[in-house]
């Protein structure tokens, strides 16, 4: 067997394997034999069929297949050998040799391999980088302390509804079949349903299109117990029978509270649960700011790091892994869509590679751990022993899409605390509606 590449263009190398008799000769004859000792065929004692009929019926389908064995063995040997990084996986060239299987004994074939290109980056050179630390303002505090001390506040009875009132009953309509019981909270309606609701008393009914009721489709879905492909667009007549009215008085802010919700002495007092409401919601804003910064680089790394791509190569290759049903100029369109995120794909690997980022067994476990210890305490239940969590975490590292979506997550958190490390990144401070607002301005 002969190989020789030849670099067609830039990052497209073009490799000719020839393929001479003594490369699949000896294979083929030992095929053939075991084929003959249990070949059973009228006429003849098995094992005693003539090697010429085998050779008639066999021998041309087991050099194909030996042939294109020693074919893929050959290219991957090739890009192995000489740590080729791949873009797609090789594909015939363009010029082929046509194969002759009934008369040909010398074979030749050629493929093109698309080359990943060399990406160098050097983060301590990028500029413009912004770093938020987003803090928690006064109202994202109040509203946590209201929602604390409605969830373990009192509801009493009222005759009417009246402001922020809660008012049980049920949404019908007998043509849709909705028959749906549901507790309204009259601050969560449009204002056009708050109106038709106040005064309401125990036995009204209020009728109502379902198109006013809410301004959140998904609110709608639920206090009328119907599927979210129903619940678009929907415009319906609807009765509501008011079966209660009730008012919710919050819970005072005091010391009993703050032992039922934290723990005995966690917390001493409002000042101390405001503060600790504060850490909380800037720490859950880490990620949020973490992932910002993330996107910022990306773009950045995508508009100033030069990236070459053998367009040429990926365009054929997109037209012959669709198996032809992407041809030219709709190649072309795919080529276009996937171009920026195969070059931020080869930006991000060239920074993994230059900056020792890697992941470890180890790492993946404890993730799969404290995922399970989160989601564990957000249910209330108790969580499980050291083994049970070791088993745990083994039976989900053996699925290997876990896997991958585990160590994406790793990999990313690195990728951030490296940034943050290199990139000269100005720091700033800013609340949580600004950061939402500043890429609407």
């Amino acid at each position: 067997m002969q190989i020789t590449t030849n670099k067609k263009e830039d990052l497209i190398q073009e490799v000719s394997i020839k393929i001479a008799p003594n490369d699949y000769r000896d294979k083929v004859e030992k095929k053939l034999k075991d084929y003959r000792k249990n070949m059973e065929m009228p006429g003849f004692r098995k094992g005693k069929v003539p090697m010429t009929l085998i050779k008639q019926r066999y021998e041309k389908a087991l050099i194909a297949d030996e042939v294109n064995n020693i074919l893929q063995d050959a290219i991957n040997k090739h890009i192995e050998e000489n740590k080729l990084g791949l873009l797609g996986y090789p594909i015939p060239a363009e010029k082929q040799m046509e194969i002759d299987w009934e008369n040909t004994e010398n074979f030749e074939f050629n493929y093109e391999l698309g080359l990943a290109p060399e990406v160098d980056v050097d983060l301590e050179k990028i500029e413009g980088i912004k770093a938020y630390k987003i803090t928690a303002d006064k109202k994202m505090i109040d509203d946590e302390v209201k929602r604390i001390q409605e969830q373990y506040g009192a509801f009493s009875d009222l005759n009417e509804v009246k402001e922020h009132s809660f008012v049980l009953g049920t949404f019908v309509n007998d043509e849709e079949k909705i028959n749906s019981q549901t507790t309204v909270r009259l601050d969560d309606l449009t204002q056009k349903a708050q109106k038709t609701f106040l005064g309401k008393k125990k036995g009204d009914e209020i009728e109502i299109n379902s198109k006013d009721l809410y301004e959140d489709p998904h609110a709608l879905m639920t206090a009328l117990n119907i599927s979210h492909d129903k619940v678009h667009g929907l415009e319906i007549p609807l009765k509501f029978k008011v079966e209660g009215v009730f008012e919710l008085k919050p819970a005072e802010i005091n010391k009993e509270l703050l032992d039922k919700v934290f723990g005995e002495g966690k917390i001493e007092d409002e000042k101390a649960l405001r503060k600790f409401i504060k850490e909380d919601i800037e720490k859950q804003l880490e990620q949020t700011s973490d992932n910002q910064l993330l996107n910022d680089v990306s773009e950045k790394l995508f508009e100033e790091v030069k990236v070459d791509l053998p367009a040429k190569f990926l365009k054929r290759w997109i037209e012959i892994d669709s198996q032809g049903k992407i041809k030219d100029s709709e190649a072309e369109k795919e080529y276009k869509k996937a171009e920026k995120g195969l070059k931020y794909q080869l930006i991000e690997e060239g920074i993994i590679k230059k900056y020792g980022i890697k992941v470890t067994y180890d790492e993946l476990e404890n993730l799969v751990k404290d995922i399970l210890k989160l989601q564990m305490l957000q249910y209330g239940q108790a969580l499980p022993d050291e083994e049970q969590m070791n088993q745990i975490a083994q039976n989900v590292l053996q699925n290997e899409e876990e896997v991958r979506r585990l160590s994406d997550q790793i990999v990313k958190k690195k990728l951030v605390k490296l940034y943050k490390e290199k990139i000269p990144v100005e720091e700033v401070k800013i609340t949580y509606n600004k950061f939402l607002d500043k890429d609407k301005k």
